[in-house]
């Protein structure tokens, strides 16, 4: 089967149109001034407010997002001013940022809205004090044992995302900064024969730069690894052990060129565990690592219930791999108070400055089966908690005695596994709350004050957890884009003639774009002849710019001739009206029929499922000498009932117009050119074949016209 749709184009006058609604909680609202709001089937958070430079957007069911501003004097899209502060955004991808700059009289404000992967929890920030600096990342999760997605991210205080990656090769844990300073993750091992994990590094732009596992073992965990500024890797594994049965613990220090320098194992500690079940042969459960500035690893073991340091070299009186103490467990180094059970089930044990041991203490109850190690009786039966803390001891290795210094947080919530806490450079405590789905992190004071807490805005039953959430420095190395559309490099233009330049800038770095800076009036200097250039200067929140630039001629304007004898020159060529240059693109395909005029074939093509959209573009230029408008009209359906076609230019729906009397778009400048979405349906239960879009633009000067070629296939 053949289709056909029609567009002609003519010279007319352009009728004045109104903002789209936007719906519901998709707007976000402040007064005075100007509103940033996203269209009905697109969601925006946080509530926009003018201090807040960036928000989470998740796109419509289509993939698309309507941006309108509301209440501005001036705004601009990606550095494109728009008239009427109203933009449809198609064709984003995941971790896209959509800048609204918004001039409202009292002030200019640079907002960046981020597109997020599809099923991305609604997060919701609250700060009420002073934060640390830096963003948080996390590895989000629902432990229920569903379909829903998982993901990777890095979130500022109001839980808007920097990063983004939907995971779908299995499960990343603790993502977060090494010592080193690069961001590391632990991902699915994609070696032969090996089990568990790989520390990953990830580059400037969040890509994978490098993968380290443990040597001459075959397992390599996910509960922590730490790259170090030389270069070397600690990591942790849970190593089959023939000869017992057993799962041993073990942890690897690994040089830069894989040398192996140190490699522990709790083989010879099996007896102290407190997992009851004896079929279980994960009896010690290592969980966390903190590296001494003098080799010392203080490690953190659920199982045994216990934190224990390693020597990581030789000294007086102690010889490397030596365990130097132990807090808690059934063999403390310790002693505690009358009625106090020590850690139980505990994670991220680390070391801080003050000799204070810092450990987010799980607790263990019967769900989670018995876990804490009876301190009166360390020998006797385990004992239950059903209470979580973050609790920081004092251990005084004189005395042997190990004291609650203070503790952290809620005291009102179990958190049977996971979780994490970790002591920060101003003093605050950051905490995630892992299982416990009431909140998904927060930090608070040095005097146990909240200060911030992020959670997600599902029901209890839906909510993300996250292993971890760990802060992070993320300095943003992605420099902005710049794009120039229309003029080629190199063109010749007439000294005097008014020549428009098309240009617009995105970033993706998480700092916001700042500037989009090109020829004032965005069109170019003719006033003199010669060659010259015009750039475009994209500038983001970090500094980091870009900048693109073409050159271009202008020849002189011809001079009256001195009275000669010579003929008369001929006289100038009458002024050329206004002419349409169609051109056609689809996504991801270049511009088809640009400078091609009629009847040469300019035919672009494309596919669609029946029930889906397909979408091309139809771009038309002035390449007469004086400015003018075109006259669009077309049909919305095909007589045979097959496709239905929908327009829309610059945000707004103008199939209406199109398919009636006709729309009449605005003056186009010679050399300016506007362009109009098409958006190609093909209807339900329509057999497969094939529809041809033709446009034709035709004016006094003359025509043009481009083809789109749609392949109608089944259904899925």
């Amino acid at each position: 089967m053949r289709t056909r749709l029609w567009m002609t184009f003519a010279t007319a006058a352009l009728a004045a149109t109104s903002l789209p609604v936007l719906t519901g909680t998709a707007q976000g609202v402040a007064a005075p001034g100007a509103t940033i709001g996203v269209g009905a089937g697109a969601s925006m958070w946080p509530a926009f407010a003018p201090a807040i430079p960036r928000y989470a957007v998740s796109p419509a069911a289509d993939g698309s997002v309507q941006v309108a501003v509301v209440g501005a004097e001036a705004v601009a899209f990606d550095g494109v001013p728009d008239a009427d502060g109203a933009r449809l955004f198609t064709g984003l991808a995941p971790g896209d940022e959509i800048s609204v700059f918004v001039d409202d009289g009292s002030g200019s404000g640079r907002h960046a809205l981020y597109v997020l992967p599809q099923g991305f929890p609604r997060l919701a920030g609250t700060v009420s004090g002073a934060v640390a600096p830096g963003l948080v990342a996390l590895t989000l999760n629902r432990f229920d044992g569903g379909t829903a997605p998982r993901f990777e991210a890095i979130v500022d205080r109001q839980g808007v995302p920097t990063y983004t990656r939907r995971i779908t090769d299995g499960t990343s844990t603790d993502l977060k900064q090494s010592p080193s300073g690069a961001l590391t993750v632990h991902r699915p091992t994609s070696t032969a024969s090996r089990t568990g994990t790989a520390l990953v590094e990830l580059g400037d732009q969040m890509q994978e730069v490098a993968r380290r596992e443990t040597v001459g073992r075959v397992d390599t965990d996910n509960h922590d690894g730490l790259l170090m500024p030389d270069g070397s890797v600690w990591l942790v594994g849970y190593e089959p052990n023939e000869i017992t049965s057993k799962i041993d613990s073990v942890i690897q220090h690994v040089a830069a060129d894989g040398t192996v320098l140190f490699d522990w194992s709790t083989a010879a500690y099996a007896d102290e565990t407190t997992v009851a079940n004896q079929a279980n042969p994960d009896y010690a459960h290592i969980n966390s690592i903190d590296v001494q500035a003098n080799g010392d690893v203080v490690a953190s073991f659920r199982h045994f219930g216990s934190v224990w340091r390693i020597a990581g070299a030789d000294r007086p009186g102690t010889q490397k791999y030596d365990v130097v103490w132990k807090l808690g467990g059934r063999d403390s180094s310790f002693s505690f108070a009358p009625g106090e059970d020590g850690p139980c089930a505990q994670h991220t044990a680390t070391l801080l400055p003050n000799g204070n041991v810092l450990m987010f203490d799980n607790g263990g109850n019967v769900l989670f089966g018995a876990r804490c190690v009876d301190q009166d009786d360390p020998g006797g039966a385990l004992v239950d908690r059903s209470s979580t803390r973050v609790v920081e001891w004092d251990i005084d290795e004189v005395a042997g005695t190990a004291t609650v210094a203070r503790q952290y947080g809620a005291r009102d919530r179990f958190s049977g596994f996971a979780g994490g806490a970790f002591k920060l450079s101003n003093g605050n405590v950051l905490i995630a709350w892992a299982p416990s789905r009431l909140t998904l992190a927060n930090e608070v004071s040095a005097d146990d004050a909240p200060v911030w807490e992020l959670k997600d805005t599902a029901t209890e039953s839906e909510r993300y957890t996250s292993y971890r959430a760990q802060l992070v420095t993320v300095p943003d190395r992605i420099d902005p884009a710049v794009t120039l559309d229309g003029l080629a490099d190199g063109t010749t233009v007439a000294q005097g003639n008014t020549v428009p330049v098309t240009f617009s800038c995105t970033d993706r770095g998480g700092s916001t774009l700042q500037a989009c800076d090109g020829p004032a009036g965005r069109r170019l200097d003719t006033t003199t002849a010669g060659t010259r250039t015009w750039s475009v200067t994209a500038r983001d929140g970090a500094g980091r710019t870009t900048t693109v630039t073409r050159s271009y001629t202008v020849a002189a304007a011809p001079t009256t001739a001195p009275p000669t004898t010579a003929p008369p020159a001929a006289p100038a060529p009458a002024p050329r009206p206004a002419s349409p240059d169609l051109s056609l693109r689809v996504p991801r395909g270049p511009w088809v029929g640009a400078g091609d005029l009629a009847p040469t074939a300019q035919t672009a093509r494309a596919a669609v499922r029946a029930g889906r959209t397909t979408r091309a573009y139809v771009r038309v230029r002035n390449v007469g000498n004086a400015p003018g408008r075109f006259l669009l009209t077309a049909p919305s359906s095909l007589a045979e009932g097959t496709v239905e076609v929908a327009y829309v230019h610059r945000g707004r729906a103008r199939t209406r117009a199109i398919s009636g009397r006709g729309w009449r778009a605005p003056v186009l400048d010679p050399g300016e050119s506007l362009r109009l979405e098409v958006r190609v349906t093909a209807l339900p239960g329509v057999n497969a074949g094939r529809s041809t879009v033709r446009v034709r633009a035709s004016s006094a000067a003359g025509h043009d016209r481009v083809r789109l070629v749609v392949r109608q296939l089944p259904a899925l």
